[in-house]
């Protein structure tokens, strides 16, 4: 298969990439940075603008998006977040449809912010979108993949939890508990939603290759904690004591509105994943942990 990626020099976008050429799938990937991709090194495409795109595409994978973390979300910023996410999506969307042998299939990049603070509630694919800025920036994302949908492009929506690696989410908390310095967050009773980057990878090719799949769909374990849970399982795996709790006002303070991702409350439960019969390497927290403590980098 001739598979196009977008966000190919990201975390997840390297990973499966990596997984892809693996498997015998042709890549191309679409980066403004594409000297340090694991796809140039194994002799992948590249492109830096569409137009480069002579040969028909398979399938697209969108996976293009500017880190939420990196800076304070000033407005400037804001609009930096949402046109890399948004009005990339309408810009590849807008190719893909006018060209003369359209991918057949899209998978977009999405996130489980979309239905934003559930607090306790259990959320699935079903459950209703979010209200804040985050959660509504993901639904202007999911939306700008309708036209796609419209010209019969089957289209999957890949609603991301918080992807655990040696890069992603744990590359600023593994060094912190290794230095005695873990802890919890605030109270830690908001729940967080996970997923071991080889299950996030799998997930994913699993809905490329399965044709019955569309729509939206939580890429998370099924089993996800209270983040008081997620420190006290890190802590144990790397042998390491739980002891600093810093106030929620403080991260506030610290973060200002990112503070939200980070105390924010997600109980996702991969309802749609799970009905289609995937199964995971890694359902349980603890087992992923300990596989991540313990490997060699995965890219």
């Amino acid at each position: 298969m001739r598979i196009l990626i977008t966000g190919g020099s990201g975390f997840l976008g390297q990973a499966l990439t990596k997984a892809l050429l693996q498997r015998g799938d042709e890549v191309i990937i679409l980066s403004r940075s594409p000297t340090t991709l694991v796809a140039r090194r194994l002799a992948s495409e590249w492109v830096s603008d569409l137009q480069q795109i002579r040969t028909p595409v398979d399938a697209v994978v969108n996976l293009a998006g500017a880190n939420l973390f990196a800076s304070p979300w000033t407005r400037a910023r804001k609009q930096l977040l949402h046109d890399s996410r948004v009005a990339l999506t309408w810009k590849l969307v807008s190719w893909m449809v006018s060209q003369e042998q359209p991918p057949k299939v899209l998978l977009s990049g999405s996130a489980i912010g979309f239905h934003g603070d559930g607090g306790e509630q259990a959320l699935t694919e079903d459950s209703a979108p979010g209200r804040d800025w985050a959660a509504t920036m993901v639904q202007d994302w999911e939306a700008a993949t309708q036209p796609a949908t419209d010209t019969g492009v089957r289209t999957v929506l890949l609603r991301t939890g918080l992807v655990l690696g040696h890069a992603g989410l744990l590359a600023p908390i593994m060094p912190l508990f290794k230095a005695y310095l873990g802890g919890s967050l605030g109270a830690g009773k908001f729940w967080y939603s996970w997923i071991h980057v080889q299950d996030w990878v799998r997930a994913t090719l699993f809905l490329l290759d399965h044709g019955a799949a569309s729509g939206p769909y939580l890429l998370t374990a099924p089993n996800p904690v209270p983040y008081s849970e997620f420190a006290r399982t890190l802590g144990r795996v790397l042998q390491r004591p739980v002891w600093l709790t810093p106030p929620g006002w403080v991260l506030r303070v610290l973060l200002g509105q990112r503070a939200g991702l980070m105390l924010g409350s997600t109980k996702a439960l991969p309802a749609r994943l799970q009905a289609a019969g995937f199964q995971w390497h890694f359902p349980a927290l603890e087992e992923a942990l300990t596989n991540i403590a313990t490997s060699d980098p995965e890219v």
